[in-house]
């Protein structure tokens, strides 16, 4: 694991981190890891939402995907 360091929580938090890890079979190292990728992967998803919706309610940028799945579909 290389280098380690202390991180303050609450032991309720502590205890449930424990409990996740050892249900799934991964350390806690692992289990911290796959959670911030979950949130960054969610904070992604949230942002790319933002922008298709911003992206839709643009006739301009509605033209460019029509013409791009125009472009890839052959139609």
């Amino acid at each position: 694991m290389g280098d380690t360091t202390t991180v303050r929580v609450a032991t309720s938090t502590r205890d449930h981190l424990n409990r996740v890890s050892a249900a799934s079979g991964e350390t806690v190292d692992a289990t911290i890891q796959r959670g911030l990728r979950l949130i960054e992967r969610e904070a992604w998803r949230k942002q790319a939402e933002i922008d298709a919706k911003a992206a839709g309610a643009d006739a301009d940028d509605r033209a460019e995907v029509a013409a791009a799945i125009r472009e890839l579909t052959g139609e």
